[in-house]
């Protein structure tokens, strides 16, 4: 027992404490995406790439055919060829008979690539054990989780999500290539798996969404400097990588079809002056506006580790004032695009990226001001008596914040914190029934002898699930894709009596 009161026993009781509830918040996310299925550009956005598969079964065949599918669109809508790749390649391969494993690939490779990220930056950078790295890392992405805006845009509706969680994804796994870069392997096998991940992913975010494309063409600006500025070996090859991006990033926003979609959209923009100023002015806002007592509180439970952790190296953390204002500049351009093209802030797929880079800007935060002030107050402005002491009331304190954060969660989420809405959704039997629905309706839309089928409505509209829905006008773009993807005259649905 005097044992477990130790410090590094709570530790370890923490980190599995942390690890267990992160689990549990995933599964009914993941057994929710079994009664998901495709809607709205999901009909027919992967038309190419699934006739290909059904008739070769060749994942190379696919994913070349959709090289030319990308390079067309390109050309006709949109500059963003790598995810517009991976979506249209991925909706051809899994298609209507393996639509829930889009919220694996989505929801799991976000998770697991998040973690990666915080693990290596907290052990690589700062020096962190492996357990205080796991439980500040766990904490996060399980908010980012919890508290996804709109997460049927996020880890269910394929199209959407696809473009800009996958694209994030890839951010997240480029930034942790370079930061285990920075240390540079002597093993000449380690350095060929870095060099070639960091290239793969250099060209995969540089074709990808232009909010972590601004992000990211900024953070591998910092980063050359800082490798040259401390004379890294691998200043040479981050400076190439950083000029690679650079194609990518102009092959991407010079597309001819960039043009195209916005003189159809039909609405006005910005100057990228006036962009990048109410960039700023918004993300003001959205710091100020998202800083809510969950959050407060996480940032509380996380005070006592992160004073361990920047004992771990001997850094001034100088100039905290600045790292903040440089790194909200950097958090601010994520709202420059849509500013610039659209005049707002963007939908619901955009604002995910925001929540969760903004979790990742204030705790990164919270983290270098907690150094500055151990460097400069000393250790005991954050009672070191008790840090250093060989038994800690650390794991009663956990145990009483995360009760606390659970119930502020439920208070400021409600239902729409994501695993209780799939919980919910599950326990009343919405998601069985709106499933069942579509299979019904798919049955009409299989049966060839049914021409111009009209549809009941749905009859619930799980939170997590529904995106959208054809309509009563057999003209809407919606029913027009679905009707040519099945091969019918007309499509429509009924009105509600």
């Amino acid at each position: 027992m005097r044992r477990f009161l130790k410090e590094d026993m709570q530790i370890r009781a923490i980190f599995a404490g942390v690890m267990l509830m992160l689990v549990a918040l995933l599964i009914p996310l993941f057994v929710i995406g079994h009664y998901n299925f495709p809607s709205v550009d999901d009909v027919g956005y992967g038309k190419t790439a699934e006739i290909v598969w059904d008739e070769t079964h060749s994942v190379v065949k696919t994913c070349l055919r959709q090289v030319g599918y990308a390079w067309e669109y390109w050309h006709t809508w949109q500059g963003t060829f790598a995810a517009e790749w991976f979506t249209t390649t991925a909706l051809g391969i899994f298609g209507r008979d393996a639509y829930f494993a889009g919220t694996y690939l989505l929801l799991g490779g976000f998770v697991l690539f998040e973690l990666f990220l915080f693990v290596t930056a907290l052990r690589k950078v700062m020096g962190a054990d492996f357990f205080r790295a796991g439980i500040v890392a766990g904490c996060i992405v399980s908010l980012q989780v919890l508290l996804t805006p709109v997460p049927v845009e996020a880890f269910y509706w394929f199209c959407g999500s696809a473009l800009y969680t996958v694209t994030y994804n890839e951010t997240v796994i480029l930034t942790a290539l370079l930061i285990l870069l920075y240390r540079h392997p002597a093993e000449l096998w380690k350095r060929g798996l870095l060099y070639t991940g960091i290239v793969l992913f250099t060209v995969l975010v540089s074709g990808g969404t232009y909010m972590t494309l601004l992000v990211m063409l900024l953070f591998y600006f910092f980063a050359a400097i800082w490798y040259w500025y401390r004379r890294n070996p691998g200043r040479w090859f981050v400076t190439a990588g950083l000029l690679i991006y650079l194609a990518g990033f102009f092959l991407n926003v010079l597309a001819p079809g960039n043009r195209v979609r916005l003189s159809s959209a039909g609405v006005e923009g910005n100057s990228s002056v006036m962009a990048i100023l109410l960039s700023l002015k918004e993300a003001a806002f959205y710091v100020t506006g998202n800083t809510i007592l969950p959050c407060v509180i996480l940032g509380v439970l996380f005070l006592p580790l992160f004073v361990n952790i920047v004992k771990k190296r001997d850094y001034k953390y100088p100039f905290p004032i600045l790292v903040t204002m440089v790194s909200f500049g950097i958090f601010a351009s994520q709202f420059a695009p849509t500013l610039y093209t659209l005049g707002i802030t963007g939908a619901g797929r955009v604002q995910n990226l925001y929540r969760w880079t903004f979790y990742i800007w204030l705790y990164a935060n919270e983290l270098y001001w907690v150094g500055w002030l151990c460097r400069r107050r000393g250790l005991s402005f954050f009672g070191e008596r008790n840090i250093q002491a060989k038994e800690s009331c650390l794991l009663g304190g956990w145990i009483m914040g995360g009760l606390l954060l659970c119930f502020s969660l439920y208070v400021w989420g409600g239902s729409t914190v994501t695993t209780l809405s799939a919980v919910l959704s599950l326990r009343r039997g919405e998601a069985q029934t709106y499933y069942a629905e579509y299979q019904e309706r798919l049955k009409v839309l299989e049966d060839d002898s049914i021409k111009a089928p009209s549809f009941e409505p749905y009859s619930c509209h799980p939170y997590l699930l529904f995106f959208g829905d054809i309509t009563a006008d057999p003209e809407d773009w919606v029913n027009y894709a679905v009707s040519s993807y099945y091969g019918k005259d007309s499509v429509t649905l009924l009105k509600k009596q």
